[in-house]
């Protein structure tokens, strides 16, 4: 099966879903990945191993060598500017995915829920665009395909901001209530291979050492997704 995740930044693919698509992959799947920008605006690391003025290139380069250990096979590198993209046409960003959905003909595709996960307003612009065009898609498509949204349960964001580890950057976090979730993957066995790729982001070490907290909080050997639209083909 091809399966096609759509993300704002590079590290969102494996924070939210670096376990599945390692899983997929180990199991001869194709996973490509769309990445609206190469997150200009992230973090230059701590001290900085690299300046604003290359960290686009810097952050593209961790996600290639962390997609090589997901197993990743296409990034799409879209070209908006990291913290611009709700500024953008919404049909320049639509018709971009749009283009490459039709490319890659996939079975599954995932993108983050309609709050972008963290209220980050690039990934609320990449969910409203892939879910948009995904409505077009599954009308022409000659095969049953689905979208997903990834989804980090609530029970788990209330331990988080109980422990102190909660990410508030763009306004308070809801998560996605426990039992509006369709779809649990359990990681175990790919756990290690998401914490290596995490690693590979390596200006953005503060978010995966918070990640790495989380883990003696909350249970995170499952990543969590609700299936959001599929088609009626048979």
């Amino acid at each position: 099966m091809k399966f096609l995740f759509a993300f704002a930044h590079p590290d969102d693919e494996t924070f939210s879903s670096g376990g599945t698509i390692a899983k997929l992959t180990q199991k001869k799947h194709k996973v490509s990945l769309i990445t609206a920008t190469k997150g200009e605006a992230g973090e230059l690391g701590n001290p900085p191993i690299t300046t604003r003025d290359k960290i686009g290139e810097t952050r593209a380069e961790e996600l290639r060598k962390a997609a090589k250990i997901l197993g990743i096979s296409t990034i799409h590198f879209l070209g908006f500017i990291d913290g611009k993209i709700r500024f953008i046409r919404n049909k320049n960003l639509e018709g971009k995915i749009s283009s490459i959905l039709k490319k890659e003909k996939p079975d599954i595709v995932i993108t983050f829920d309609k709050l972008g996960g963290s209220n980050h307003p690039d990934h609320k612009a990449i969910s409203r665009a892939t879910t948009k065009v995904f409505k077009e898609y599954k009308n022409l498509a000659k095969k049953n395909v689905k979208l997903y949204h990834t989804a980090m349960p609530k029970s788990f964001i209330k331990k988080f901001e109980k422990e102190g580890l909660g990410y508030n950057a763009f306004g308070k976090v809801k998560g996605v209530k426990d039992s509006d979730i369709t779809t649990v993957i359990n990681i175990e066995n790919s756990l290690k291979t998401k914490i290596k790729a995490l690693k590979e982001h390596k200006t953005q070490h503060q978010d995966w050492e918070r990640f790495l907290k989380r883990t003696n909080i909350a249970d995170l050997k499952n990543e969590f997704f609700k299936l959001i639209d599929e088609n009626e083909f048979t």
